[in-house]
């Protein structure tokens, strides 16, 4: 009886180990395919020109406002800057900002500058930032009132992108209600921004780039 116990415990015994190697080597497995998967994706990454500092309008494409990043871009590389593609002495055709991946068009062989015109507007003080001074970049949106003849949702819809503010008219902002402010706007956006006044909404938004 005592050789019988002896006997069920080394089988008992090896079963627990093959079990534990069974599992380790699952996990071994596991592992290795994670690091197939992540060389993979490594594989799949691609190296782009990046701004280093600010570029703007007009700036020229050099050394010293650009560097090469790796990143992992598998659907919209063709819309970014190839680090095998020169690009030195090419010329921003829109502010860059620094960190951010180059859009091919982005740069040009020339710029000739973009027409812009200062158009004045009064904006709701709840549609602007309460922090937002001269000098600063923002994106306008425009707000479609809502028509009680349609059942058609009315849609947000960017008007114009990456835009200076020339002036704030501090009086208005302090006195509340609407705020008198003067926006830098390219000349082809001027008539679809003041169509817009007639029947919607116009919001400013600190531009993020």
């Amino acid at each position: 009886m005592k050789n019988l116990n002896v006997t069920k415990l080394k089988e008992i015994a090896l079963n627990r180990a093959t079990t534990r190697t069974y599992f380790a080597i699952g996990l071994l497995v596991i592992s290795l395919i994670a690091a197939i998967a992540i060389t993979g994706k490594a594989n799949q990454s691609v190296t782009v020109w990046a701004a280093s500092s600010e570029i703007m309008p007009g700036d020229e494409i050099s050394n010293s406002n650009i560097r090469a990043v790796k990143v992992f871009l598998p659907e919209s590389i063709n819309e970014y800057m190839s680090s095998r593609n020169a690009i030195h002495n090419g010329i921003s055709n829109r502010r860059i900002a620094s960190g951010e991946l180059i859009p091919r068009r982005a740069v040009s062989v020339s710029f000739a500058g973009e027409a812009t015109r200062s158009v004045p507007l009064r904006i709701a003080r709840n549609d602007l930032p309460n922090d937002l001074t001269s000098g600063q970049v923002v994106d306008i949106y425009y707000l479609p009132q809502a028509n009680l003849n349609s059942t058609k949702a009315a849609r947000t819809e960017l008007i114009s992108e990456a835009v200076l503010v020339e002036s704030i008219d501090q009086k208005s902002k302090d006195m509340g209600g609407e705020i008198g402010i003067v926006l830098k706007i390219p000349e082809f956006e001027v008539m679809k921004l003041l169509a817009a006044l007639n029947n919607s909404r116009v919001v400013v938004v600190r531009s993020a780039i």
